[in-house]
This record gives structure tokens, C-alpha cells and sequence, in this order.
């Protein structure tokens, strides 16, 4: 009886393992739409999510650049104080507070999910009319917030930014290691010599031409290699830099969210029913990000005058993009030089 029981249990067990693959398999071969309504997908949830990303990049810009145009009811609200508190770099940071808040939320909710087919997982990928209304409701919220509350969050945004940066960079270092460990493989070494030597080359000419660029095109103002002319007029090479950048910066976000492994020391083959990528941390890149993309709209600096379809100007992220070049070589020789150090300390232990 006993035995007829267990048998039966790991039917049930086995039996609806198998449906739940089977369903999945099924969502997954279905429409976008259909992936989208059932919620089945978690690989077609971070588009979802990197699109609600972008959408929340563009309010910013909206907000900051045609804010009393586009938005002319928010200067009646009462901690707007004639849109001075809801328009312009306050602005760009009441979009970055409710787009932080709609991540965390969903880091909190999603952090340490390890398996497939729970409710976890079900929250993450699905159920997004409700998710969608909760970034819209948190995002409004946010313009509700008094102005002293989105100055403390401005500085706080400066840390979170500074946070994915060196996220990023990690993740960009780790792919560098795995593609170099790739191309000395003995299947694909003599393949990637070539294809090494035609990247770095690619590389190099980009990089002279991009500084010969900068030479040549200083801003409006400044006195280098020639003098130009101050003008208030926005031209094409303008919002095509500012189209690009912005762009970059989700597909930076979106890239990097997806890439736990890189924080892990020891790499473990997955379960069958694993997911495909951690959640929490996918979206506690993005919540860092929105911090991220506050300060690139507003030049790291809430009292600086941002002009009309600009993106990470000004001497404060001038030197911010030189302290993460310093951070970037220390970092890439601390994964050359650790591993080294490691086996040295490991063999000092086992010869002890």
C-alpha cells in the first residue's frame, strides 16, 4: 500500500513537472502577444522591462527638455512651485525616483528566485497590467514628493550611478576574460588570431578618429584648437549624439542586467529547471540604472544648465568618465594579477 502510494506521489511529481514544460515549451514557440499575455517567458519579460527602461529615459528627456510645453498642468501642483520643482534637472530626478522605486520593488520581490514555475518567477514574468500600472503610479507619486525629498534623493543618485558604473565595468571585463579565454581554446585558436588582430586594428583607427573629432569639434564656447562660436541653435550631429547615447545607455543597462554569472567566483552548470538569468539581479542593474541615466541628463550636477538635446556634458562628467577610466585599468589588473595571488596563497596552505 505504502509502496502504491510513493509510486503514485512521484507519478503526480514526474506528471506535473512534465506539463509544466510542456506549457512552457508551448508559451514559448507561441506569438510575442501570447508570450506577453501568458507571462511564460522570462527571456521575452526583460525586453518587457527594458522597454518600460526606455519609456521612463524619454519622460525624463521630456520632462527636462519640453517639460513647460508638454506639461503645463504640473506647475499647478503644490510642491512643483511653478514647475521649478517638477521641470528641468528636479524633474529628470521625480522620473528617476519613481523608475528606482519600480525596480527595487521588483528586486525585492524577485531576489534569490533560483527555479522555474513558482510564484516568483510567474510575478517576474507575468502579470503585466499590474506591473505597468505600478510604474505608472510610482512614477506620478514621485511629483508628489516635496522638494527637499528629491534633493536627498540626487545625492544618493550620485552613489547608485557610481554603482552601476563599476557593475558595468565588471561585466565588461569578465566578457573580455571569457572571449580571450574563447580564442586560446585549441578548437577556435587559429581563427581568433585573425579575428583579434582585425578587432584591435577596428579599434585603434576608431579611437584616433573619435580624438581627432573631439579636436577638431570643441563646445560651443571653449577655446582649444579653435574658437566657436556660441550658439543656442540645436544641429542634426546634436540629436543624433543624443539619440545614440541614449540607446547605449539601454542597451548598457539591458546588456549587464542579464550578466549575473559575472560576479560569480566559482561557475556551476545550471538545473534543468533553473532560470535563465538571476532576477534580482537584473533588476537591481536597472534600479542602479535609473540612477544612472538622472545623471547623465543632468551632468552629475543638479545646479548645472543642460541645453536642449544634450547628454553627459560638462566638466563633472568629464572627470567622471576619467575616474572610471583609472577604476577600469585597476580593476582589469586586479583579474590579472588575483588569480596568481590565489594560487600562491592555496599552495602556501597545502605545502603548511
Amino acid at each position: 500500500m505504502e509502496g502504491t502510494t510513493g509510486r503514485s506521489t512521484s507519478e503526480m511529481e514526474s506528471g506535473s513537472t512534465s506539463n509544466n514544460n510542456e506549457s512552457h515549451i508551448a508559451f514559448k514557440e507561441g506569438s510575442w502577444f501570447g508570450q506577453f499575455k501568458n507571462g511564460s517567458n522570462p527571456w521575452m519579460a526583460r525586453f518587457v522591462y527594458g522597454l518600460i527602461f526606455l519609456a521612463s529615459n524619454l519622460l525624463a528627456w521630456a520632462v527636462r527638455d519640453y517639460g513647460r510645453n508638454a506639461f503645463p498642468e504640473m506647475e499647478r501642483l503644490k510642491n512643483c512651485q511653478g514647475g521649478r520643482g517638477c521641470l528641468g534637472a528636479e524633474g529628470v530626478l521625480r522620473v528617476s525616483l519613481g523608475c528606482f522605486a519600480f525596480y527595487f520593488v521588483m528586486f525585492l520581490s524577485t531576489a534569490g528566485t533560483s527555479s522555474l514555475y513558482n510564484c516568483r518567477d510567474t510575478w517576474h514574468s507575468g502579470w503585466w497590467s499590474v506591473k505597468i500600472g505600478l510604474w505608472i503610479a510610482l512614477t506620478a507619486t514621485a511629483f508628489l514628493v516635496p522638494t527637499f525629498i528629491i534633493q536627498i534623493y540626487g545625492e544618493i543618485a550620485h552613489f547608485g550611478a557610481g554603482v552601476f558604473l563599476l557593475v558595468q565595468l565588471v561585466s565588461v571585463i569578465s566578457f573580455i576574460t571569457w572571449l580571450n579565454d574563447c580564442c586560446q581554446s585549441d578548437k577556435t585558436e587559429d581563427k581568433c588570431h585573425i579575428h583579434v588582430m582585425l578587432l584591435a586594428t577596428a579599434a585603434y583607427i576608431i579611437c584616433i578618429v573619435g580624438i581627432i573629432m573631439m579636436y577638431v569639434c570643441e563646445p560651443a564656447g571653449e577655446n582649444c584648437i579653435r574658437k566657436a562660436e556660441a550658439s543656442n541653435r540645436t544641429d542634426w550631429l546634436t540629436i543624433i549624439s543624443f539619440i545614440v547615447a541614449l540607446l547605449a545607455m539601454v542597451i548598457a543597462t539591458f546588456s549587464t542586467g542579464i550578466d549575473s554569472q559575472c560576479f560569480q567566483v566559482k561557475k556551476e552548470a545550471p538545473a534543468g529547471d533553473a532560470v535563465p538569468y538571476g532576477y534580482g539581479f537584473f533588476h537591481f542593474v536597472f534600479a542602479t540604472g535609473a540612477m544612472y541615466f538622472a545623471m547623465l541628463l543632468i551632468g552629475w550636477n543638479t545646479h548645472h544648465i543642460i541645453k536642449k538635446w544634450t547628454i553627459d556634458v560638462g566638466w563633472t562628467s568629464t572627470w567622471v568618465r576619467i575616474v572610471n577610466e583609472w577604476l577600469a585599468v585597476c580593476v582589469y589588473l586586479w583579474m590579472l594579477v588575483a588569480p596568481v595571488i590565489l594560487l600562491r596563497c592555496r599552495q602556501t596552505n597545502e605545502s603548511a
